[in-house]
């Protein structure tokens, strides 16, 4: 899927600080590649379970292909921790980690209307969901208490097949221009496979949490852009 001319213009208009509205056409020639970080909070939802796991605030550094109407990027989850819930009954708190993801790709493309234009994005990532601890909650083993039993065995590699996260969303493309800023929610769904090597409680996890219909939701704040970039953009269309 190729982005439209006005699109290109849209991010150039990024780096040489004029409005969309007073831009022309980007010469042919000018660089085509524009790298943002965004600051990236990310939620699941478990779908058996309705739980939420909030991972720990990250980076998400795209380079945006301004020609081609492509995003690559890197979005590495921190470790997280969340109560592992069978209805209103809390069981345990559990420790996961995205492991082995591959890189951010897919597309922005132009939506809305002409007096507000966003930059919608459509991108995937594949990987890995290990499970690092279980530990079960209201269990009496004297002084150390339930914190001291861990279900996954040490030394195992308590993880899942690779799964794809198929993700959503839109920003705001003036905001983006005249402020340098995103409030941006980009949401899909994707498949816990089944886990493996977690010892006596495989079969038990994998009932409670593997399956189909999990959400994800990245929230975009905060953009950063490359200066250097920017200034050789500026060049360009000027």
């Amino acid at each position: 899927m190729k982005i439209r001319n006005r699109t290109v213009v849209t991010m150039a208009a990024l780096a040489s600080s004029v409005a969309l509205a007073t831009m022309v056409a980007a010469p042919a020639n000018a660089a085509d590649t524009l790298p943002i970080t965004f600051q990236a909070d990310t939620t699941t939802i478990i779908a058996k379970t309705g739980q939420p796991v909030v991972f720990p605030t990250t980076d998400l550094v795209t380079d945006v292909d301004l020609v081609g109407g492509t995003v690559t990027g890197t979005l590495a989850l921190p470790q997280a921790s969340a109560d592992l819930k069978l209805g209103p009954a809390t069981l345990a708190n559990f420790t996961i980690s995205i492991v082995d993801p591959t890189p951010v790709s897919g597309t922005l493309t132009q939506g809305g209307p002409a007096e507000a234009p966003t930059l919608d994005l459509a991108v995937q990532q594949s990987f890995k969901i290990r499970i690092d601890s279980v530990k079960p909650l209201g269990i009496d083993t004297g002084s150390a208490g339930s914190a001291s039993v861990d279900l996954i065995p040490a030394g195992s590699n308590c993880v899942t097949a690779e799964t794809t996260a198929e993700l959503t969303g839109s920003l705001d493309a003036i905001d983006l221009i005249q402020n340098n800023q995103a409030d941006a929610h980009v949401k899909g769904t994707y498949t816990i496979p089944q886990f493996q090597n977690c010892g006596a409680f495989t079969s038990v996890l994998n009932g409670i949490i593997a399956g189909p219909g999990n959400s994800l939701d990245v929230h975009l704040t905060n953009p950063v852009f490359d200066v250097g970039t920017q200034s050789a953009l500026a060049a360009e269309v000027a």
